[in-house]
């Protein structure tokens, strides 16, 4: 099965459409706070911390930062090896670029579409204020995958898919995203092209394996 990695700018619904596609296909959700889960288990605390940060070239000097997103991507690949995931943000269109079971999804959409969105979804009720909340989300993405990754969150190169949510209806950009992950169930991919077949350490997939059951159950119950 194809894992599905989820980048999306605030307020071009990436929340809805990810949830959309994990209950249709009945895949794990990973967002940040099951990653953060499993980072906790390693002594890894402060990561949505350090991720809401704006960083520079001198954050690359701490090796705090540097031992965290190095453990960060692990974890990802983790998540990856499990299959049946979206896993969304933190990175992950960069940390598994190689791997042929994966699509890598981009959300975006002009300005004012996601300002009008963030009122409404995150219930501010002044323009000014949503559209300095956005500003400094795109601020914050873009600096932690400029200063640790090397890469332009908007290039389109890294991603299997570009929606523009502003164009294109959340039901449909579902729709597209489920297709691409069925065809790629289609496809024999070689061993080293998959991310199934990735080398992790057996207690990080445990630990993955463990907070993926325990949030099923959970969701199960509800």
């Amino acid at each position: 099965m194809a894992v599905i990695t989820m980048s999306r700018e605030l307020g071009t619904g990436g929340g809805l459409i990810s949830q959309m596609v994990t209950n249709s296909l009945n895949y794990h959700l990973v967002d940040k706070e099951t990653i953060g889960k499993v980072l906790s288990q390693f002594g890894m605390v402060s990561f949505n911390k350090v991720y809401d940060s704006t960083h520079n070239v001198w954050s690359l000097f701490d090796s705090d930062y540097r031992d965290l997103v190095k453990q960060l991507n692990k974890t990802i690949l983790a998540f990856a090896k499990h299959d049946n995931t979206v896993i969304i943000g933190r990175g992950g269109f960069v940390v598994l670029q190689e791997y042929q079971n994966v699509i890598n999804v981009l959300l975006r959409a002009p300005l004012e579409h996601r300002i009008r969105n963030a009122m409404q979804t995150e219930q501010i009720s002044d323009i000014l204020e949503a559209e300095k909340i956005v500003r400094h989300s795109d601020e914050v993405r873009e600096s932690f995958l400029q200063t640790f990754y090397n890469v332009n969150s908007n290039s389109a190169q890294y991603f299997s898919l570009v929606i523009d949510t502003s164009r294109v209806p959340l039901h449909l950009a579902a729709r597209w995203i489920m297709e691409a992950a069925q065809e790629i169930d289609k496809k024999k991919i070689p061993p080293e092209r998959s991310s199934l077949k990735a080398e992790v350490d057996p207690v990080l997939v445990k630990a993955v394996s463990n907070v993926l059951q325990n949030e099923r159950r959970i969701n199960s119950a509800q």
